[in-house]
């Protein structure tokens, strides 16, 4: 994993000049209060299970008692006993294997009344025990209740802290370090804090009328120039903080990438005997089936963990796309079934676009989901971010 780079606003007094520096101690200090409510949540939610596997340690044991204490379970015990006794006796063959027999029987007895009086003692203890464990239960699980609203509502806090500090270092054009934004603005080239009003396709084509290509669609297709430029343009000139940002836009380039690989974001050519039967809306429909189902396509490559569907497994999942199985007339062989994707690409900048077209905080946080935990720098960071990634390139 990349090493994490610290925001670089956070332990350090922002200069006098810097018009953000409000909003930025906001972030500092609802985002530090997140965390905390957030790791006494996890504090709380290992108390509960640990109040939960007590309870039922408790209910296993008082269950196994109340077997033991039972009396017709004991009837039972002993008349298997004195089956098993007279069953012995009969074929005995001599007197050493009769008192043998006895033996066995009168043990058994005596591991059956010895039962008896444990489980009873046991019952016993364990009626009070359990009181306490389930008022425990409830007081633990009242406390994960309340952590868990005021670590949501710190988070809700911490999001909006960093919408408004984003919003002012957008407006004001401010760059690493909380200055106005200048020989940092020349080299990442103009960038608006606008949407574009449309990006570039899959196939690369930029000279149709109203095609933009932002910077961040560059970073998608792994052009690690323009990539530099922006971590240049995020660590204000330092060369050791510009090669962390560049792990950190890595990061954020996989995450978008995994994303699109979950949703079954694939571009299928035309001409394929299989996909080709099929509507786009249809094919995303059948590869989103064949998720659900276990299969779980790589783009190019095969399918993770060597898990390669059927024809029926094929044929279950375009009738869950709401297409009709009948048009297959020739369903792929076994060859072709393993090798269904591999004229295929993940359509990231499609995926992208659609979901999070102005690479908003909020969209990106929405689109990213658990895996925006891990780049919480980039968002503390996102106000000067956004401009360098929505910023076109050649």
């Amino acid at each position: 994993m990349a090493f994490q780079p610290p925001d670089p606003s956070v332990g350090e007094t922002a200069p006098a000049e810097d018009p953000c520096a409000p909003q930025r101690r906001v972030v500092e200090e609802t985002c530090a209060l997140a965390q905390r409510l957030q790791g006494l949540l996890a504090v709380a939610r290992d108390d509960l299970r640990a109040a939960q596997h007590a309870l039922a340690v408790h209910e296993d044991r008082q269950a196994r008692a109340a077997r033991d204490a039972d009396p017709r379970e004991v009837q039972q015990r002993k008349a298997e006993a004195y089956a098993a006794f007279r069953e012995a006796r009969a074929s005995a063959r001599d007197r050493g294997d009769l008192e043998v027999a006895a033996t066995v029987w009168l043990a058994t007895i005596d591991d059956v009344n010895r039962r008896l009086v444990d489980g009873r003692r046991v019952l016993e203890s364990e009626r009070h025990e359990a009181g306490r464990l389930v008022a425990d239960l409830e007081k633990k699980t009242a406390a994960v209740d309340r952590a868990r609203v005021a670590a949501e509502h710190a988070a809700a806090a911490c999001h909006e802290a960093r919408e408004h500090l984003a919003a002012c270092e957008e407006g004001r054009g401010i760059a690493a370090g909380g200055t106005p934004a200048t020989a940092v603005g020349t080299a990442a080239g103009s960038a608006g804090t606008e949407a574009p009003a449309a990006w570039i396709g899959p196939d690369g084509d930029e000279t149709a009328q109203g095609i933009r290509r932002p910077r961040i669609v560059a970073l998608l297709h792994g052009e690690t120039a323009e990539r530099d430029v922006v971590a240049v343009g995020l660590a204000g000139g330092d060369q050791a903080a510009a090669d962390r940002w560049a792990d950190l836009l890595d990061d954020l380039v996989a995450a978008i990438i995994e994303r699109a690989l979950e949703e079954s974001r694939f571009v299928v050519p035309d001409h394929h005997p299989f996909w080709g039967l099929f509507q786009e809306d249809e094919r995303r429909g059948i590869a989103v089936a064949l998720a659900a189902l276990g299969f779980s396509p790589i783009p190019g490559v095969g399918w993770a963990d060597g898990r390669v569907p059927g024809r029926r497994d094929l044929s279950l999942a375009v009738g869950y796309a709401g297409a009709d199985p009948l048009r297959v007339r020739i369903w792929p062989s076994e060859a072709g079934m393993t090798h269904l994707f591999d004229d295929t690409s993940a359509d990231v900048v499609g995926f992208l676009f659609e979901t999070a077209g102005g690479l908003t905080l909020g969209e990106m946080v929405s689109l990213l989901g658990r895996r925006a935990e891990q780049l919480t720098p980039l968002w503390n960071a996102w106000g000067r971010a956004r401009p360098l990634l929505l910023a076109e390139t050649a």
